[in-house]
């Protein structure tokens, strides 16, 4: 498109013209005005191709006509003056575009990072929370639609439209972190459980399970970290989170095996209060006759039962008791 070329009106200067000359004098400002809007606008923005079709539609609207014939200048003076004011026109509506253009550009460079992250989530969400995923694909299209096919009339309302966008963008993509989040922690919760149980089965006094307890134990261990860096990090990650609770099912059938047989249901009764009672303490020593009334108590065994699966449960290894005898 071929640039606009500046006119300046000249009119002889004549006694009586005053009138004449002020309005040739603001013709050629705005004129000026306007070229200077014109290249600022199509340098910023003609080789963006979300919003080339959109300034070039905008400027071929806003092109100030010729200025009347320089000729009959002293009989047009009223037609010069209405000349003016459409220029005038023209420069308010160029400059708050441009103002528009600006801030449209950045919102569309937020939709294009917003768009990117929702894609994330909508291939991490796609089998732990199918229906969030969907509705994230779902703005990903309209996002797309809107920065590849952009409205090319007013950019005020694009603006509008954009910045809704942004803001429904935004509010998805914190649902998504969210969700993924809890899901994610429902995994480490899992695994952790799981961890105790090998730990206590790596104390088996059977060096076959206990070995195998450790292995199981050192599986889970990665799982964890993985988990936990997913947690910090979910898009850097990407970490599909269904390969993840089907290999934690098949440890826990595993450790399920692993674990049968090897204590009874008082006895990891008696295994699940110790463990809380050694969390409390913080390895502060405490009376043997307490520590038992404690278990007989939160079990709800007798005191002499109690005191006997202490013993069979440190037996077997999965307590350790460290007793300090007083005169």
């Amino acid at each position: 498109m071929a640039p606009v070329v500046e006119v300046l009106v000249q009119v002889p200067r004549e006694e009586g013209l005053e009138r004449v000359e002020k309005a040739v004098k603001r013709v050629n400002e705005l004129r000026a005005s306007l070229n200077a809007l014109f290249n600022a606008i199509r340098s910023r923005y003609s080789s963006d191709p979300r919003l080339s079709k959109l300034v070039e539609n905008l400027l071929e609207a806003y092109r100030p006509p010729n200025p009347p014939d320089s000729d009959r200048l002293l009989e047009v003076s009223s037609s010069l003056e209405e000349y003016a004011a459409g220029l005038e026109r023209s420069v308010k509506a160029l400059t708050r575009y441009a103002v528009a253009l600006d801030r449209l550009n950045e919102e569309l460079n937020k939709l294009e990072r917003l768009a990117s992250e929702l894609d994330k989530w909508g291939s991490l969400l796609r089998d732990v929370a199918p229906h969030l995923s969907s509705e994230a694909l779902r703005l990903v299209s309209r996002v797309n639609r809107l920065l590849q096919q952009l409205p090319l009339e007013d950019p005020l309302r694009t603006l509008d439209e954009a910045s809704i966008t942004v803001r429904e963008a935004r509010r998805l993509s914190r649902v998504c972190k969210s969700v993924y989040a809890n899901r994610v922690n429902e995994l480490l919760s899992s695994a952790s459980q799981l961890l105790k149980s090998l730990r206590r089965a790596s104390r088996s006094t059977s060096i076959m399970t206990a070995s195998e307890a450790r292995m199981y134990e050192e599986e889970v261990r990665k799982i964890i970290s993985r988990l936990e860096e997913a947690l910090r990090e979910p898009l850097s990650h990407g970490l599909n989170l269904s390969p993840i609770r089907e290999e934690l099912k098949k440890l826990e059938e595993a450790s399920s095996k692993l674990l049968e047989g090897l204590l009874s249901g008082e006895e990891e009764a008696v295994v699940r209060e110790l463990e809380r009672l050694a969390r409390a303490l913080e390895d502060r020593g405490v009376e043997l006759s307490t520590l038992i009334e404690a278990l007989s108590r939160k079990t709800g065994l007798s005191i002499e039962r109690a005191a006997y699966l202490l013993y069979v449960v440190e037996k077997k290894g999965f307590a350790r008791l460290h007793v300090k005898l007083k005169p």
